[in-house]
């Protein structure tokens, strides 16, 4: 009789997949994360306001006119001249790969501080109404309503 029992064979190593699994999908979510986090926006942060029915996620045009609420006035992120905006918005329609139609076609996002004075918001809608661009999408926070 023996004293500890019978000595057990040896399994032979398994390479367990699940856990490679895993860490693969911990990898995809990584990248996912640290993709959309280097979006590039073409906008200057302001405080937008809020709107319940504000739609995420679409395809935005190209232009964003900003409004700050120290009444600046940028195009994407260049600081333009209230009275210099029409000739801003002319000279990038020469390097927009559609020219002016291509603006006038998919228009111009409209990204105002919501303490900005709402005469201000339509001189710069007059401005390119002046110059054929009538699409405005105006850019809203979707988190809820204003306080």
């Amino acid at each position: 009789m023996k004293l500890f029992g019978e000595r057990r064979r040896k399994r032979p190593g398994r390479l367990e997949i699940i856990p490679m699994i895993d860490v693969m999908f911990l990898l995809l979510v990584f990248y996912i994360l640290s993709t959309a986090a280097l979006v590039h926006q073409q906008a200057i942060p302001v405080d937008l306001p809020a709107a319940n029915t504000a739609e995420a996620g679409k395809e935005v045009p190209e232009v964003t006119v900003t409004v700050t609420r120290a009444g600046e006035i940028y195009l994407n992120k260049d600081k333009v001249d209230p009275g210099g905006l029409a000739q801003a918005v002319q000279q990038m329609a020469r390097t927009h790969p559609e020219g002016m139609r291509g603006l006038q076609e998919h228009g111009v996002i409209l990204n105002a501080d919501m303490q900005v004075m709402h005469k201000q918001v339509v001189e710069v809608m007059d401005t390119l109404r002046g110059l054929g661009i009538v699409r405005f999408a105006i850019a809203t926070d979707s988190h809820g309503t204003t306080p």
